[in-house]
């Protein structure tokens, strides 16, 4: 389908196609290729698919031959369906490729730069969530300049693309020297800290992708000197506000049995999360350059 789509382009493009036959093809690619984002979920699925060419090449040649305004919904579901293969990172899978990881962020930028379509912003940040694990697709986003585009993100109103440039930026910020630049240039504790003031207290999920972007910035000792003291009183506020709120929370409603999964309760899970997103916090919050610290 993939192959006729694009033979109906040809004959579109010299004036001897018809609209609705290719109309008509889209429509059935957009289902098929919605079908492969919703099996590659299964691991065993997922994995045999990363290493099939045609299902990889053509996933790609989707995302570099078609655009947005005109086929939204394919360009969606073939960034989904790439997203979910991104995940497993097996030795065969064909989109971890060096060529394949730079390719991706070059078609990924101009999705994020379409901020007409929250969608479209959503499914590119979490696809660049997947490639941010990998170091020199790292490298591409910088030099594309993509970790700008997801820090100025952080003070969009959709809570999910909000989430997903933060967990990019979990990645991007373990690079000294990305992370560095992100604060110095783009201000990106000062934008973190304003995140962690503003989260609604209930999600705590939001904080803690905050928090682990701010403990990997702390994981570079050079960076002490480039705290300026008023990111590091905005950055106080909003942890000790985090710490609080772990801290006032109130327990979770036990649930019924049968909505346990694998012997745990979802109350279990939140309470765990709850301690992990508190213990980061405060161990944060103790290690944060004194003013006198960052005037030396």
């Amino acid at each position: 389908y993939w192959q006729r789509d694009r033979k109906l382009a040809q004959l579109e493009a010299s004036g001897s196609g018809k609209g609705t036959d290719a109309a008509d093809c889209e429509g059935v690619l957009v289902k098929l290729v919605r079908l492969v984002a919703n099996v590659t979920i299964s691991p065993a699925v997922g994995t045999y698919l990363s290493s099939d060419p045609v299902v990889v090449d053509t996933l790609l040649d989707i995302l570099g031959c078609k655009r947005m305004p005109e086929s939204e919904e394919l360009v969606l579901s073939a960034t989904a369906a790439v997203t979910n293969l991104l995940f497993y990172d097996s030795p065969d899978n064909l989109l971890l490729t060096s060529d394949n990881k730079q390719l991706q962020c070059k078609l990924l930028r101009p999705m994020l730069l379409e901020s007409y379509n929250v969608e479209a912003l959503v499914e590119a940040a979490r696809a660049l969530g997947n490639l941010s694990r990998h170091q020199d697709a790292r490298q591409w986003m910088v030099e594309l300049r993509i970790d700008e585009v997801l820090s100025i993100l952080l003070a969009h109103g959709d809570r999910d693309l909000v989430f997903y440039a933060c967990g990019a930026l979990v990645n991007l910020a373990a690079d000294p020297d990305a992370g560095v630049r992100l604060c110095q240039g783009f201000k990106l504790r000062g934008k973190l800290a304003a995140l962690l003031r503003d989260a609604p207290e209930e999600d705590e999920e939001l904080m803690l992708v905050a928090v682990k972007v701010l403990s990997n910035l702390r994981l570079d000792p050079s960076s002490e000197e480039s705290w300026p003291d008023d990111e590091l009183s905005a950055l106080r506020e909003g942890l000790h506000r985090t710490c609080s709120t772990c801290e006032n929370a109130p327990q979770p409603d036990q649930t019924e049995p049968e909505d346990a999964v694998d012997g745990q309760d979802n109350s279990t899970g939140v309470l765990q999360s709850r301690e992990v997103l508190f213990d980061l916090a405060s161990r944060l919050l103790s290690s944060l350059p004194t003013p006198e610290a960052t005037e030396s």
